[in-house]
């Protein structure tokens, strides 16, 4: 049980890759082992409407062990043709294999069929569980695969609940607000994400949020586009809105953001305007913007260098009103993650 534990705090980094980017799904990953516990594939869910990480997972882990794999014509993204083909032409490929999974799979139809389902069609030997589904809609995940005479275990782990934090604050509140600060070496955060891949997640993240929000003298002194030209191209069929917070009631409206086509730019002059009470949004600023819309804010991500601390961005009065989940890094830059403590469940 040892081996399992470790593998799965491993699926749960590779989830939290990917953290945000399904909303209002949760971010859930998925290992498949062969009968000598090799790695056939690691998978996260990706974004909503596409297929959930078990069914990315079993594609490739079926290519590994079929000698004829997936047919070309199905594509990868596409939820009901993968899961149709999997619970068709599983042939019996994973009677020996060992899944893991950082959330119970769902035992519901939704947007896409019951994972455990075709988990229960598929017959692996074992299914290990981060984390139990919380979810009343969605329940019933472990019972159906027992029922299928699988194997299956809990782990209960901590890190597999701690990535269901944004799935649960939107699930229960309707709304879900990311704070995100990027920091120099000096701990200034008037910096800019400098890495390739943290810059395509943050760009990635303007594709699923419904607003980003800045203050005025960003808009003004920054003069950013504010667009997500480096998204990866899953995330680029839609732009989130932009609100602008500013005690000034007059704005340039030649500023670069609002020459973006496809998006919505509106001004607000009181907190209380501004569109942080529906569905996933992003505010990006510093610690002055933080400390005024606080009572406001679900979760906080700071970008900044690797060689820093984890945690040595913040300042150190703030440090008992955030709690850290999760530290990963991408090229040079760290992203921290933190829950904020007005706003635990």
């Amino acid at each position: 049980m040892v081996l399992f534990h470790l593998l799965m705090r491993a699926c749960v980094r590779k989830a939290w890759e990917s953290q945000t980017l399904a909303l209002p799904n949760p971010s859930v990953a998925c290992m498949v082992l062969d009968q000598n516990y090799q790695l056939l594939s690691l998978q996260t869910h990706t974004k909503a409407h596409t297929p959930h990480a078990e069914v990315l997972a079993l594609r490739e882990a079926f290519n590994a062990l079929c000698a004829t794999p997936f047919p070309k014509e199905i594509d990868p993204l596409d939820k009901e043709a993968n899961y149709a083909f999997l619970a068709q032409h599983h042939s019996h490929l994973f009677k020996d294999c060992t899944i893991l999974v950082t959330l119970e799979p769902c035992n519901h139809f939704g947007k896409t069929p019951p994972c455990a389902a075709l988990l229960s069609a598929l017959k692996p030997k074992r299914v290990i569980i981060g984390a139990r589904e919380q979810h009343p809609q969605a329940v019933g995940g472990r019972a159906r695969l027992q029922e299928a005479r699988i194997e299956v275990s809990v782990l209960d782990l901590p890190e597999c609940s701690d990535l269901l934090y944004p799935f649960t604050r939107l699930h229960t509140r309707g709304v879900f607000n990311l704070f995100k600060i990027a920091t120099r070496l000096d701990g200034n955060y008037q910096g800019k994400i400098s890495g390739a891949k943290s810059l395509a997640f943050s760009h990635n993240q303007r594709g699923v949020a419904n607003t980003l929000i800045i203050s005025g003298q960003s808009a003004r002194i920054d003069r950013p586009l504010l667009n997500h030209r480096f998204a990866d191209p899953l995330y680029q069929d839609r732009l989130c809105d932009v609100a602008i917070l500013s005690r000034n009631p007059v704005i340039d409206r030649t500023l670069p953001l609002f020459g973006v086509p496809g998006r919505a730019v509106q001004l607000y002059t009181r907190v209380q305007d501004l569109p942080l009470q529906l569905g996933f949004n992003i505010i990006e600023g510093g610690w002055h913007l933080l400390e005024s819309l606080q009572d406001h804010i679900d979760m906080l991500l700071t970008h900044t260098h690797a060689s820093l601390e984890p945690h040595q961005p913040i300042p150190h009065h703030a440090h008992a009103y955030f709690t850290p989940l999760h530290a990963q890094i991408l090229d040079q830059d760290l992203l921290t993650w933190h829950s904020c403590g007005s706003t635990n469940p």
